[in-house]
């Protein structure tokens, strides 16, 4: 094997084949590093050592064309010191030196027998390994050079004298301290006349410990500079020679720590700061590591426990704790350390074996590289807190189960506490009571007297409890009368900080009263007349809504027979259902339709909700009962019924025809007769839109606003195919309208006017339609031929028509719409003679 290692590439050039290929076998079979390569040509040789890398040539000497020696020089000019060794059969002093002198590496004459290659193949090894170890000598010195070069620093050699003569400074000198390595080395600056004088005598002593010790030395100090700032240098270095006089030679690094040291100045002030704001914190600060030992912990832990610095250093967790509580800690560390934070209440012994209960809350703490390093956190004596909490559970046992409401104001008279009777008692959950202001539940008036209770209390020292009367109003809007036991509540130093109240409702009669009250109330903020009647049918009691309905005052009516409001056949159907109620025990109330008779005598279509008067068992008290007039109802259901009529009678001619004619295009095949089904079914699309429309849309209206009726009518023209009529606008009136309604009401006109208004004659004008404003809303005109004075009630029914193709729908889509606004509209003639429909908005205009 190579002794240097690696595979050895060989360039072996012979004229002779045979001894080429034996040289070749013989010097891989001696060492398997070797690899040869056989060339029988110089020139060859050469081309192959510019396309390949080789380690060595071996070259005979006596060859046709380029000889061994000329082959060598031109290897030298091309390859440098490529390994050359010349292994020849032809050996005199006369080659040997020309060889030498062409700079041959080895020479090597052939002779007989298997031992000459050996030699060969060390000879090759040897050079071979010189080279290489010359080739990484000089790239070590390279990389040293280049290392030492990018030193933040500078490299030196020194004399372990006075001052520390250099006797080499690297280039990294200038950028050090300001002055160039060649002014140190020469000694026109001293390298330890820059050294800082309080320093000095630190640094030689410490340097010289290190000497004797033999061992590096490593110090940091100041430096003036050549610009004369202050810097700090840290320097390594150790004895590596000795002069002829017995004087140490060191060598070493020196860098700029500067900014280092700014840095550890102000981790020390940071360190001093935290130490004081942790010894500041009242509460024992901690610092616990992942296995429960003790890193950090304030003044406190030491004043709590009763433990040294010392003691607290060499302990853990555990020893603090109680031990039966010892697997809570450790799980408390465990799911601290898993989500982020946490808490747990333990017993803290002391170094004197007392028992304090701590609370701990504490979070994960990770260090500069992310890593979990412990558990930090603050502990507190809850001893006292846990001392006054279960007195105040026993209080709250008391109070939860006092029958009475009781609460706690808090100086500002907020509620901060309410017992479950009170809760009850006001119809609130508890949350919904504490936090909120008295008056909430109480009128303010009340609110003011127990404020003015509480004040007296608290300014004389002879009374403790005060009482007053007072409402409650509960969830239900119930108010209940109370009497109020009130008392103030200090603190230890004596100051005001809130009152306890205690609450017992007063007399049932005065319950009673406010009940009655109550139900009066509501009954008279009914919109719907309420009455009772006695069994004889005489009434006893009506709100103030039958005036409304009827005419009658409610004091004029209580006294009076039902038959003063309806008539007798009414009456027995209402009497027959009485008797239906009586009868099953299940059915206490009933549902049915009448009329009430006005002072006027008019009738009201109403639906009556009837209910039997508690009484004893099998006894008859009398009814009670609610009216609602029904008559929009009613209206809705004729307006049904006539929509369903003329459904059926205007949709069933069109329908007839159309299944007729295409009977007859079936029996006949004359496709004629479809033209009239098509004809018969856009007829019926018609009338579909147009009782669509009347359904859906006449008769209601959407939000409305400020509308300009000009504008409106604009819209609509565009809407509509009005042929070569023109739309003519005098003056502006807006109205409070639905914007889509009164659109669809121009529509409806402009249809009809161009449909059933031309002007007639052989060569009639084109229709103009005036929209213009009136004194009390507004009109549509046109210059047609007008509607006869017999139609003019009539024109505004369903299905009126005096078209063939028309519908009858539309100028009662026009009605409708106006009458949902609250609008009146008016047939007349214009003055022009066609027809004007003139609107009044009930709603006003301007």
């Amino acid at each position: 094997m190579s002794s240097h290692g690696g595979e050895i590439r060989v360039l072996h050039v012979d004229d002779d084949p045979d001894l080429g290929d034996l040289v070749a076998l013989h010097l891989e079979r001696v060492h398997e590093d070797l690899t040869v390569y056989t060339e029988r040509r110089a020139v060859d040789g050469l081309e192959r050592l510019s396309a390949e890398p080789f380690d060595c040539v071996v070259s005979d000497h006596d060859m046709p064309g380029m000889g061994g020696l000329e082959f060598l020089r031109a290897v030298r000019d091309d390859h440098g010191d490529l390994p050359f060794i010349l292994f020849t059969g032809k050996g005199n002093e006369e080659i040997a030196s020309d060889a030498i002198s062409a700079g041959v590496t080895e020479y090597l004459q052939k002779g007989i027998g298997t031992d000459q290659y050996t030699v060969l193949a060390n000879r090759i090894e040897r050079a071979v390994g010189e080279r290489r170890a010359k080739t990484a000598l000089e790239e070590s010195e390279r990389m040293l050079s280049t290392l030492i070069s990018n030193l933040p620093g500078m490299v030196y050699r020194a004399r372990n004298e006075a001052d520390w003569p250099m006797e080499f400074v690297s280039d990294g000198a200038a950028e050090l301290v300001g002055y160039r390595s060649e002014a140190i080395e020469r000694g026109e600056v001293s390298w330890g006349g820059l050294i800082d004088e309080s320093d000095a005598d630190r640094l030689w002593q410490t340097v010289q410990t290190c000497i004797k010790a033999g061992e590096p030395f490593e110090v940091s100090y100041q430096v003036e500079t050549a610009d004369g700032e202050t810097r700090w240098m840290w320097e390594r270095g150790r004895v590596v020679d000795e002069t002829d006089d017995g004087v140490e030679l060191l060598e070493g690094f020196i860098t700029d720590v500067t900014a280092r040291k700014e840095r550890e100045r102000e981790l020390t002030a940071e360190r001093e700061f935290s130490e004081k704001l942790i010894n500041a914190i009242d509460d024992a600060f901690y610092l616990v590591g992942t296995d429960g030992s003790l890193i950090r912990w304030n003044d406190v832990v030491n004043e709590v426990t009763g433990y040294t610095d010392e003691e607290l250093a060499s302990i853990d967790v555990w020893d603090l704790v109680a031990e039966s509580h010892h697997d809570e800690i450790g799980r408390a560390i465990e799911r601290t350390l898993a989500v982020g934070h946490g808490s747990v209440e333990v017993p803290l012994v002391t170094a004197d074996g007392d028992k304090l209960l701590y609370e701990f809350r504490g979070s994960a703490i990770d260090d500069r590289n992310g890593e979990t390093i412990g558990v930090a956190g603050i502990g507190r004596d809850i001893t006292e807190r846990k001392r006054r909490e279960q007195k105040r559970k026993q209080y709250e046992t008391l109070v939860e189960n006092v029958g009475d409401p009781m609460y706690v104001l808090d100086p500002d008279s907020t509620i901060r506490m309410a017992n479950e009777a009170m809760a009850d008692h006001l119809g609130y959950d508890r949350d919904d009571i504490v936090g909120s202001p008295p008056n909430r539940f109480m009128p303010d008036e009340d609110v003011q007297r127990g404020t003015d209770l509480i004040r007296d209390l608290v300014r004389d020292d002879e009374r403790t409890w005060g009482s007053f009367e007072m409402r409650t109003v509960d969830a239900d809007g119930t108010i209940r009368i109370n009497e109020d036991k009130v008392a103030p509540l200090f603190d230890d130093d004596g100051a005001f900080v809130g009152s306890v109240g205690v609450l017992r409702e007063t007399t049932e009669r005065k319950e009673r009263e406010r009940e009655l009250e109550r139900y009066e109330t509501i009954i008279e903020a009914v919109g719907d007349p309420v009455y009772t009647l006695d069994d004889e049918g005489v009434f006893t009691y009506v709100n103030e809504a039958i005036e409304d309905m009827t005419g009658h005052e409610p004091d004029a009516l209580v006294g009076a027979h039902i038959s003063t409001v309806m008539s007798d056949e009414d009456i027995a159907r209402g009497n027959e259902l009485i008797r239906e109620m009586l009868s099953d025990a299940d059915r206490r109330n009933v549902t049915f339709e009448t009329e009430l008779v006005d002072d006027a005598g008019d009738s009201t279509p109403v639906e009556i909700h009837m209910a039997l008067l508690p009484a004893p068992a099998g006894e008859f008290a009398g009814t009670a009962g609610v009216i609602r007039d029904i008559s929009e109802r009613k209206a809705r259901e004729r307006q049904l019924a006539e929509f369903a009529s003329v459904v059926s009678h205007d949709l069933r001619n069109p329908l007839n025809v159309a299944d007729g004619r295409i009977s007859l295009a079936r029996e006949t095949g004359d496709l004629s007769h479809l033209d009239a089904a098509a004809s018969a079914t856009d007829r019926m699309s018609e009338l579909i839109d147009d009782l669509l429309s009347l359904a859906r849309q006449g008769a209601t209206v959407g939000e409305t606003s400020a509308v300009d009726v000009a504008a409106a009518a604009s819209q609509a023209w565009g809407d509509v195919d009005t042929g070569e009529a023109t739309l003519s606008k005098s003056g502006s009136v807006t109205v409070e309208a639905d914007p889509a309604r009164l659109r669809e009401l121009f529509e409806n006109l402009f249809r009809n006017a161009v449909e059933h208004g031309g002007s007639g004659g052989e060569t009639p004008d084109p229709l103009v339609i005036t929209v213009g404003r009136t004194d009390d809303g507004f009109y549509v005109a046109d210059d047609g031929v007008g509607i006869p004075p017999s139609e003019r009630c009539q024109v505004f029914e369903r299905g009126y028509t005096t078209s063939e193709r028309g519908t009858g729908f539309g100028l009662a889509i026009v009605r409708e719409i106006a009458e949902a606004h609250g609008w009146s509209v008016d047939l007349a003639e214009s003055e022009a003679g066609g027809a004007r429909f003139a609107f009044t908005t009930a709603r006003g205009d301007r």
